[in-house]
């Protein structure tokens, strides 16, 4: 079985390390960057492909690891090729947005097509690379030869989910919300240790454990069960010191705080009537 790849940026470098890290052969890589496309046959002893019809015509399973917005120009000039080279061929791009619909057109040409995303942040190729070992995959796509892509998720011992096709925009709306979102999260947490003349290195050192145990509560125990502070305890006197203070000293932060305690409510186990008192308390601001 030989892999190949058609893009080679962050993800299609790393995830082809790995493969080759765990023996399994790689073909090459086709792309318009041919500083990164140096790299990635660097790392795994593959061939640098001038043309995209050779890189097809070498490998049983395509990757297409371009950024979003490239993957249907990529299905396109695909389509373009030589139909005989095409047929059996196994096609999956790596976007976490898009399903395997992108590439569907590609299944008259007698491929078979399919998203495979790692649920990982690829921030650099070294650290991307160790992190694929503990990552878990999601999967969709053709029914016919989808046992194809398991039998190489399993070979490289990683978890995955299969998922409907049709629910695949929902898998990344959630995935965006846990890692890009907990970003902007922490962004307004560390604004108001700013605000309080606690520069953000700082402030970051002292959080770190309150933010490794909170992590580590949500693994072990659950959402619901680790949350604390005072809507868990239905204090609404301390949300409403709060939302006072944000409104004298950074009422631009306001809109967002509230929001936040309203969704925090939705998951808290107060009582009925302490939920009312605190919906009150944060919509009187």
């Amino acid at each position: 079985m030989n892999i190949g790849f058609i893009g080679a940026g962050k993800v299609g470098i790393s995830f082809g390390t790995y493969l080759y890290k765990n023996d399994i052969n790689i073909s090459g890589y086709f792309s318009k960057d041919i500083r990164d496309t140096k790299v990635a046959i660097s790392k795994t002893q593959s061939k640098l492909y001038c043309n995209l019809s050779d890189l097809v015509y070498d490998s049983d399973i395509i990757f297409i690891t371009t950024n979003d917005d490239s993957i249907s120009y990529v299905r396109d000039e695909i389509i373009k090729l030589n139909r005989d080279n095409l047929k059996g061929k196994v096609i999956a791009h790596m976007s976490g947005s898009y399903s395997s619909d992108i590439l569907k057109e590609l299944q008259a040409f007698g491929c078979y097509t399919y998203s495979v995303h790692p649920l990982q942040s690829f921030a650099d190729i070294d650290s991307s690379i160790e992190k694929l070992s503990n990552t878990v995959f999601t999967i969709e796509g053709s029914k016919d030869k989808i046992n194809i892509i398991e039998n190489l998720l399993d070979t490289l011992k990683s978890k995955y989910f299969k998922i409907d096709t049709n629910k695949k925009e929902l898998y990344h709306i959630g995935a965006c919300v846990v890692s890009n979102y907990l970003v902007t999260l922490m962004n307004l947490g560390l604004s108001f240790f700013k605000e309080i003349g606690i520069d953000e290195s700082e402030a970051m050192s002292a959080l770190s454990p309150l933010i490794d145990g909170t992590i580590d509560n949500i693994r072990n125990l659950g959402v619901k069960e680790s949350l604390t502070g005072p809507i868990a305890r239905g204090d609404s006197k301390t949300i409403e010191s709060h939302l006072k203070s944000i409104q004298t000293n950074t009422p631009d932060k306001l809109k967002f705080y509230k929001l936040m305690a309203l969704e925090t409510l939705n998951i808290s186990s107060n009582t009925s009537e302490n939920i009312k008192t605190l919906e009150d308390t944060i919509n009187k601001f």
